[in-house]
């Protein structure tokens, strides 16, 4: 869920499809277990930074 305050499609489009990117790749990951959550700090950061930059 993204609860945001203006109208950009185009940014929310490429918001998430760049936090998919990066969710992805950390699934992909051999040390990510499967099943669970993700916890990494440094993946918060990565997906904080386009937020500001999209939204």
């Amino acid at each position: 869920m993204l609860l945001h305050d203006s109208r950009n499609d185009d940014g929310i489009k490429s918001f998430f499809q760049d936090v998919h990117e990066r969710y992805i790749k950390t699934l992909l990951n051999p040390l990510y277990l499967s099943d669970s959550r993700v916890t990494s700090s440094h993946f918060d950061t990565k997906v904080r930074a386009p937020a500001r930059n999209y939204l």
